[in-house]
């Protein structure tokens, strides 16, 4: 299972209770939003930036399913589902 929750200054992806990645709100008006992805099969983080808060998502939904896909495992929902 898939889902967004808010945290304290944060928008958390969870694959079930694992928190796979995170989105912040800009830290300015006019600022980009930046993303996390910390569950990549490396041990460094993705990270970047984006114009808005669904191309942060886009960003670490995208890149978790490509973790997913390399590590040969499938989710029982397929990333993006609602839940």
């Amino acid at each position: 299972m898939f889902e967004w929750v808010w945290q304290p200054s944060r928008l958390v992806y969870l694959c079930g209770k694992v928190s796979v990645g995170a989105v912040f709100s800009p830290a300015y008006p006019g600022g980009k939003w930046r993303w996390h992805l910390w569950v990549n099969g490396r041990q460094v983080r993705d990270e970047g930036r984006a114009e808005s808060e669904s191309k942060a998502r886009a960003a670490v939904e995208g890149r978790f399913a490509g973790f997913l896909e390399r590590a040969a495992l499938k989710p029982s929902i397929e990333p993006g589902a609602r839940t």
